[in-house]
C-alpha cells in the first residue's frame, strides 16, 4: 500500500522498525520518503526499496547503468542488486522525537556505523546506552496534590 501512495501522491511517512541504518536511522524514527526518478539517484542518499514483499530503507553505495546496490549503515554486507522498478523513493526527512534529523551521515555516525557493522555486541551495547541517555533527557512528569 506505502509503495501505491508514493508513487501516486509522491510522499509519505512511515515508522522505522529495523537496526540495520543506525545510527543515522533509529527504530522508531518516521520517515518521510518522496517519490524520485531513478536519474536521479546519488551514492549517499538513503533510498526505501520493496523486495519480497518487505520495505527496506538503505543508503545508495553505487548506481550502475543495470542495477543499484545499497547498504544499511550498520549492515556488514551490502544487498543483493536492486532494479530500478524495485526503488520506492528517497528518505529525505527523519523525525526523531519530534525534531528534523538528516539522513546525511555526519563524521561520528560514520564511525560509529563502522563499528556497529562489524560488532553485534556493539550495536546491542549501543542501543542499550542511547535508550538510557533518551529516559534520562525526558523530564519526568510532575503531579501536584
Amino acid at each position: 500500500m506505502v509503495v501505491e501512495v508514493v508513487r501516486s501522491t509522491g510522499s509519505a511517512d512511515l515508522r522505522v522498525t529495523g537496526l540495520s541504518m543506525l545510527p543515522a536511522i533509529w527504530p522508531g524514527d518516521l520517515v518521510t520518503v518522496q517519490r524520485q526518478d531513478s536519474s536521479e539517484l546519488r551514492r549517499g542518499q538513503v533510498i526505501l526499496f520493496a523486495r519480497n514483499g518487505r520495505l527496506t530503507a538503505h543508503r545508495v553505495v553505487e548506481v550502475a547503468s543495470g542495477h543499484i546496490l545499497t547498504r544499511g549503515d550498520s549492515s556488514p554486507t551490502c544487498d543483493s542488486p536492486l532494479k530500478w522498478i524495485d526503488v520506492v523513493g528517497q528518505v529525505v526527512g527523519v523525525r526523531r522525537n519530534g525534531r528534523l534529523v538528516s539522513p546525511k551521515p555526519s563524521i561520528w555516525q560514520g564511525v560509529a556505523a563502522l563499528i556497529l557493522r562489524r560488532s553485534a555486541w556493539c550495536s546491542r551495547l549501543f542501543l542499550h546506552l542511547s535508550s538510557r541517555m533518551r529516559r534520562l533527557r525526558v523530564p519526568e512528569p510532575t503531579f501536584e496534590y
